[in-house]
């Protein structure tokens, strides 16, 4: 079973990581690949020295707009999980050892992993990065402001969906400004993040 892997911190879940999910789980990728599922892996400790809100919070979010998802598109219920293995192990969350371990836990499966455009200038920094690429493919979604490089061997570009302009640091930015978020987040999460004042 053919499964894309969704990183990141989710702090909060917006609508653009929406849109990735629903796009790539909506048609075959670039190469022609299929993906039977999609994971998302809400990092543990990041290894950026990034802080989020706590692994409760995050989960009760990405389980939030999971429900929205399925609701407009009901085809993709049981195609979208959440898999907590950085949440539930000490240490910093490194993509190429939690992808190893998955792929010992769930030998029937292969195993890719799907990033932003924005993640490409710092690739580099990525532990183990050059293997990581030789075993597992990597799929690079786009984003407004940012280019395809550098582009690595084994990355596959989407260059044919839809650019992404939301981010979630534009989410926090928002909610300090108190500016409109109806483009940025999901009314389930809105209400949510509100409801447990996480972002101020």
């Amino acid at each position: 079973m053919k499964i894309l892997i969704f990183g990141g911190t989710f702090n909060p879940p917006h609508l653009g990581h929406q849109a990735m999910i629903e796009q790539v789980l909506s048609k075959p990728l670039n190469d022609g690949t299929i993906f039977a599922q999609i994971w998302l892996l809400p990092v543990g400790k990041h290894s950026f020295a990034k802080s989020f809100v706590s692994n409760e919070h995050r989960l009760a979010m990405l389980k939030l707009m999971i429900n929205s998802i399925i609701a407009k598109k009901p085809l993709l219920k049981d195609k979208i999980l959440i898999e907590k293995y950085e949440l539930e192990h000490d240490g910093e969350s490194q993509t190429f050892f939690t992808l190893e371990a998955l792929a010992k836990q769930h030998p029937d499966c292969q195993f890719s992993f799907l990033i932003g455009a924005d993640n490409l200038a710092q690739f580099h920094l990525w532990q183990n990065y050059e293997l990581m690429l030789k075993k597992y493919p990597f799929y690079v979604y786009p984003r407004l402001g940012f280019s395809f490089s550098p582009l690595r061997q084994g990355m596959i570009t989407l260059d044919n969906f839809p650019q992404l302009d939301v981010s979630s640091t534009e989410v926090r930015k928002a909610f300090a400004n108190r500016t409109s978020l109806n483009d940025l987040l999901d009314a389930k999460v809105h209400y949510y993040i509100k409801k447990n004042n996480l972002f101020g």
